[in-house]
């Protein structure tokens, strides 16, 4: 069941981090590194659909999927050239973690079917839902801390993320009034009893209205 809108005093409070996990494989270990790196060492960033990376100077332009599909070709190249592309779009990923296999990987991607599962360097992504009038393909992101109940909102995780935006999460490294780019906040996601992400709130604890549409969650490998 999806909660009713909430405004204000009624936001449930984000809790607290858990104590961290450290990621599964090696190659999603080399992703929260990447990360890492860029987001200490980034001076030039915007959300933007063409990607432009210039290492050297911290200049980091692109959209979601831009910045996914750059970190996966160079943290886990075998799940990269799985990809067949150098820029897949985020029905792209979803598609490539909706066909691996579950609790077991094939070339570079395992499919992780509960959210508690989930640990630091795991990718995510979505569609668009349907109806929606986005002419996004959806959304795709890293995970960066392991997911943690929300109190009060029942079946509910909020899950800090690393992605590529304009708009703010809650919780969010990027200023106000920037041009967006690289940077972490947080999301809810709301999941139907057995571990699987139904819905998705773009701010967090303080969403008011939540989007239907089956989240993925998939590991990198080697």
């Amino acid at each position: 069941m999806v909660p009713a809108p909430l405004t204000g005093a009624h936001w449930p409070a984000l809790p607290p981090a858990l104590s961290p996990r450290p990621p599964a494989t090696p190659a999603a270990a080399r992703v929260v590194r990447l990360l890492t790196h860029i987001q200490e060492t980034q001076r030039d960033t915007a959300y933007q659909h063409r990607t432009a990376v210039r290492e050297r100077i911290g200049r980091y332009r692109w959209d979601c999927s831009g910045m996914v599909s750059w970190v996966i070709h160079r943290a886990a190249p075998r799940a990269g050239r799985a990809m067949h592309t150098e820029r897949a779009a985020a029905r792209g990923i979803y598609r490539m973690i909706e066909r691996a296999p579950v609790d077991r990987q094939r070339n570079g991607w395992e499919e992780i079917a509960h959210i508690e599962r989930v640990r630091a360097g795991d990718v995510f992504a979505w569609r668009t839902p349907p109806g929606s009038p986005s002419r996004h393909t959806g959304h795709t992101g890293f995970v960066v801390e392991r997911p943690r109940p929300v109190p009060g909102l029942q079946d509910a995780y909020a899950v800090r993320v690393a992605d590529s935006i304009v708009g703010p999460h809650q919780d969010d490294s990027r200023p106000a009034g920037t041009d967006g780019g690289l940077g972490n906040g947080v999301f809810v996601f709301l999941t139907d009893g057995e571990g699987t992400a139904t819905h998705y709130g773009w701010h967090g604890t303080r969403t008011a209205g939540y989007m239907r549409t089956h989240v993925r969650f998939g590991r990198l490998w080697r």
